[in-house]
């Protein structure tokens, strides 16, 4: 008999079993059919996974020559494509928290409930057991509305008069600030030679991703905040723990300094997260995060056994897998299909209300910004699941990132801080990785600075570096030495620095052009630089390249063409092959999967050519880079530079920027 009838039989018999059960007991029968539904997809899923290969690169220590890829590329954009749009429950909120923390009703919506006198009441989400994983909730307590709920987290609920029918329930995020904090000196009277720092974060986002899947968000950072964006920024570890530490940290997991000879669960609540030192110099912090089975500090991590921040949005999180546990089960196996836009419940597993999930989060980052507007702010967010397992899914959060970031604008809140939007690294686990284009831009994730507008006045010097280092290579580790001198203050390089002495440098002070993976503490296996070889001058595709330049530097010259004369290729001097060097080492995880059978990484199509020629008449030498393509053939990168002198031989020509190419005509009768 055949695996495949096997199967079939296997399942006629399941569903003929599910539907006698469904006549007597119709509980069981759900119980049962989701199990088999969730166990399904979980098989599905584990032998259709795509090969993650392992590569490893050449050339770590050599001077990094920064990729320079095109986010659109073909091989890119055949697995891009746009998912339906979030639908979430339509019914409106009966309440809502007004911008000092109190909640109100929504008058409005009393229609939409068909009520006109109602009772609510709150039941506080409390961490019973000092840990990263239980909530529960206290008791319920009725209240007056309008009312400022004394603590973050709670049950809300509302009932009718005098029925008391629960008409309205949902778990609802606020900001709570203590009366210690509001009476504490750093609240009233903020240290305003400082400043804030709002870090954004996004799992899984490339900065070609960013371009691709956010593009007004991309235009606002840009354009609007003149954010600087770092295209030679990689990541030092592989997923989202190795990369995240060293940033708040600056110690990186599993080497030496933070080690974890046991392979168990690292123990963070040892750690010297950098909101630990903007919180002794009296800045309120919160760290929101939504995703909680898949958090950053609890898979790799132990979790904290304090709320490691004043405000912090992990209870929230479990209090939603809480009330709704079957739901956030099957949300696994649901998003799947929502991907591939294929419904199979009225309303997105990315809902809860009538809001994204996301939505709430930046809600909450609102309030806390808005509430401690007179204090110094650490803001650390990070975003997962609209992007950790679907690439395409991130197109669906670009509005409400934009609107989120004209608000910290708008209101004022980025008049003295720095916004840093980032991620760990690219995508990891989607048939996009495997492209030639998709295994650099997985090493190399979304990083942009956007300075407030009087730092750019007050620090010159220290703007020219953000800039020149945007080419540069960067790494996690120069992140946090640069938001450690936002803490400080150090934007001049004042402090003693020794460059032997820590892995980063600040994207304040100048990074070497010459700096290699080896250099910035990237392992051989993330580094996505080119590095050069010598190559001989007599190979068909240098001279094939050395050709196609002189024919561009002609085609510059052809409204000349009556006072320059043509040039002609006299001779090769040097030629370099600009590569990748990254090259297949096997597998990164060694399971089971389809398509070992016939998934192989795509090769490299590309190819740079650094050439150094001479041509006639006039010796004259140059220096082109020229670029070559297996479907585009070749194309000239940047300016085709002249190595020697030209005199006078140029004078005919009234264009200054084609004197360094033209060899006039006249010369030739001399």
């Amino acid at each position: 008999m055949s695996s495949l009838r096997l199967i079939d039989l296997t399942l006629g018999q399941f569903w003929k079993g599910t539907h006698r059960i469904w006549k007597k007991d119709k509980r069981i029968a759900v119980i049962l059919g989701t199990i088999f539904l969730v166990c399904g997809y979980y098989f599905y899923q584990s032998v259709t996974m795509p090969v993650r290969f392992l590569f490893i690169n050449k050339n770590i220590d050599k001077q990094c020559i920064i990729p320079d890829l095109d986010p659109f590329d073909k091989s890119i954009m055949k697995y891009v494509w746009s998912p339906d749009p979030i639908h979430c429950d339509s019914l409106p909120d009966l309440v809502y928290v007004d911008d000092a923390g109190s909640l109100q009703y929504n008058r409005s919506a009393f229609k939409v409930y068909n009520v006109q006198d109602i009772k609510c009441s709150y039941s506080p989400l409390i961490r019973p057991n000092n840990d990263d994983y239980s909530v529960t909730f206290g008791d319920e307590k009725f209240i007056d509305i309008p009312y400022q709920v004394p603590t973050d987290f709670f049950k809300f609920r509302c009932y009718t008069k005098p029925e008391g029918k629960m008409i309205y329930e949902t778990l609802q995020e606020s900001v709570y600030v203590t009366e210690s904090m509001r009476n504490s000196k750093a609240f009233e009277d903020p240290d305003l030679s400082k400043y804030s720092i709002f870090m954004f974060g996004i799992d899984s986002t490339s900065r070609l991703s960013f371009i691709r899947k956010l593009p007004k968000t991309y235009k606002y950072v840009t354009e609007t905040l003149g954010a600087y964006i770092f295209k030679g920024y990689m990541k030092v570890g592989d997923n989202t723990f190795p990369n995240v530490v060293p940033i708040l940290t600056g110690k990186l997991p599993g080497t030496e300094d933070l080690p974890n000879p046991a392979g168990t669960k690292y123990n963070i609540n040892k750690l010297p997260f950098v909101w630990q030192n903007f919180s002794r110099e009296q800045y309120a912090t919160v760290y929101a995060e939504d995703y909680p089975i898949v958090a950053a500090f609890n898979t790799d991590g132990s979790g904290f056994l304090e709320p490691p921040t004043d405000h912090y949005l992990r209870p929230w999180m479990l209090g939603l897998r809480k009330i709704n546990f079957v739901s956030d089960v099957l949300k696994s196996v649901l998003l799947p299909f929502e991907y591939k836009n294929i419904n199979l419940k009225k309303t997105s597993s990315l809902c809860f209300g009538n809001k994204p999930i996301f939505t709430h989060q930046i809600n909450y980052l609102k309030r806390f910004v808005t509430l401690y507007s007179s204090k110094l702010r650490f803001v650390f967010s990070w975003l997962v699941q609209i992007c950790h397992e679907f690439v395409n899914y991130l197109e669906l959060g670009d509005e409400d990132f934009y609107q989120f970031f004209k608000f910290l604008k708008d209101n004022g809140h980025l008049d003295n801080a720095f916004l840093i939007f980032f991620s760990d690294h690219g995508s990891r686990i989607d048939d996009i990785r495997n492209t030639f284009v998709g295994r650099i831009e997985e090493r190399m994730p979304v990083v942009t600075i956007a300075p407030p507008q009087s730092f750019k006045q007050k620090y010159p010097a220290a703007i020219k570096n953000l800039l020149d280092n945007t080419r540069r290579l960067t790494s996690n580790f120069d992140l946090h030495e640069t938001v450690n001198d936002i803490l400080t203050g150090d934007f001049e390089g004042k402090l003693k620095f020794q460059l032997n002495s820590k892995r980063g440098i600040s994207l304040f002070q100048p990074i070497p052009e010459s700096r290699s993976c080896a250099d910035a503490s990237i392992p051989e296996h993330f580094c996505a630089c080119y590095g050069s070889t010598d190559i001989s001058t007599k190979e068909p595709l240098v001279v094939k390249a050395s050709k196609f330049a002189i024919t561009y530097l002609n085609n510059l010259l052809k409204k000349y063409t009556h006072i320059c004369a043509e040039l002609m290729l006299l001779k090769i001097h040097e030629a370099q092959l600009v590569s990748l060097g990254l090259s297949a080492q096997g597998e990164e995880e060694n399971r089971w999967t389809i398509y070992k059978f016939f998934s192989k990484p795509e090769a490299e199509k590309h190819k740079r050519f650094l050439i150094i020629f001479e041509t006639i008449p006039g010796n004259a030498m140059f220096e082109a880079t020229v670029d070559y393509h297996v479907e585009t053939g070749m194309e000239i990168t940047d300016d085709i530079s002249r190595t020697n002198k030209y005199g006078n031989t140029s004078i005919c020509v009234p264009e200054k920027t084609l004197q360094k190419y033209c060899y006039c005509k006249t010369m030739l009768k001399q």
